[in-house]
């Protein structure tokens, strides 16, 4: 094992790549930290977007359905039915309301401001149910306010989770946007020609005196590049995790977490989406990694090898998000699991059992190759 490992590591390719892997973490939490100051602007712009649709500039003439206040009012000017009235009161109180959520955003009075946001969602989602003009600046309420009442629940501070710096929202940050087809690529790269050196610089004329089996080298191998590459990621993660935890805290693991099911939704902790999303992509690094040394045995060409596991790893991804009816089979086939987030609460009504599902789907492939590497070695 060490003396596979000090080749690998030998390798200035690998070298490379390794400076390039953590440049693209510093540039990700870069752009996660340059985030996270412009949201307290974004929140302001964003109350000020909601005020600005419902009240119209002083001595405005225009047209009546730019502004909410006037679209409740007849040609006369007046409140012409009880159901104006109505609607004419929530729109006063969620000016108030919008300027109170201000000024806890100012104070960075965390819990205040989401009482104060629930009980403007709750009114907005009012209007709308008593008949009112949809919101230009304000979608998903409802999955807004069930998030707003389960923080509250858990005594857990409102935040932006994307623009999170906390030591679990940086993992999370991480796992959603930096380890999906990155992976798949930097699987390529880093072991391309872990294999197929040893067929190119002819070193297989060497195993016939190593007290080792073709079995136990595929499989030195194989043990080799996931170690390596597990290891590499959970060492980022955690070093992350440690640094943002110092400076910023570590976060909530209960921070709701909303599953879209097509019409529907539910919210899960964040912990529960970790755990799933986690053993998803280990599973499937361990598949690409098997995938990749098999082509390797294979096709025994360095380049050759490369092309042909991109394609085959990259393509389907792309086409399914290109033809939608190719996401009706994209659960079954291991090539498509590259972003998994997407695939937590796909395919089931009952999000549980389409994650057991899932499970199985990538266990079952990873059982399917080991099938083929014993039938390759007789």
């Amino acid at each position: 094992m060490i003396f596979e490992w000090k080749k690998w590591i030998k390798n200035p390719k690998n070298a490379i790549l390794i400076g390039f892997m953590l440049l693209s973490v510093v540039v990700s939490l870069t752009n996660l930290y340059y985030k996270n100051l412009g949201e307290e602007q974004s929140v302001f712009e964003h109350l000020k977007a909601i005020n600005d649709e419902i009240k119209p500039p002083q001595g405005y003439s225009g047209p009546r359905e730019k502004y909410k206040l006037l679209m409740v009012l007849d040609e006369n000017g007046k409140l012409a039915s009880n159901k104006e009235q109505q609607l004419h009161k929530i729109l006063v109180d969620i000016m108030y309301l919008l300027e109170e959520e201000r000024t806890a955003q100012l104070e960075k009075n965390w819990f205040e401001k989401n009482k104060i946001q629930l009980e403007r969602l709750t009114l907005q989602q009012n209007y709308l149910d008593l008949g009112g003009e949809p919101w230009r600046n304000e979608s998903h309420i409802v999955e807004q306010i069930a998030r707003n009442q389960w923080l509250l629940e858990q005594k857990i501070p409102t935040t932006n989770l994307e623009a999170g710096q906390q030591g679990f929202y940086v993992v999370y940050h991480l796992l959603s946007y930096w380890m999906n087809f990155f992976i798949v690529i930097m699987i390529g790269l880093f072991f391309f020609d872990f294999l197929t050196r040893e067929y190119e610089q002819k070193h297989y004329l060497f195993m016939a005196v190593q007290p080792i089996n073709g079995k136990q080298f595929f499989q030195r191998k194989y043990v080799v590049a996931v170690s390596i590459f597990i290891g590499g990621l959970t060492t980022v993660l955690v070093f992350s995790f440690i640094v943002a935890s110092i400076l910023h805290g570590t976060g909530s693991l209960m921070y709701p977490i909303i599953i879209y099911q097509g019409t529907t939704f539910k919210l899960i902790p964040l912990w529960n989406f970790l755990v799933k999303t986690i053993s998803l992509q280990l599973l499937f690094i361990l598949f690409s990694i098997s995938f990749l040394l098999l082509l390797s045995k294979w096709l025994k060409k360095s380049l050759a090898v490369l092309g042909v596991f991109l394609v085959i790893m990259l393509v389907p991804s792309i086409l399914e998000s290109l033809i939608p009816k190719i996401q009706r089979i994209s659960v079954v086939l291991p090539f498509f699991y590259m972003d998994t987030n997407t695939k937590v609460a796909e395919f089931s009504d009952r999000f549980f059992t389409s994650y057991l599902i899932q499970l199985l789907v990538l266990m079952s492939w990873n059982l399917v190759l080991a099938l083929i590497w014993r039938l390759s070695w007789k």
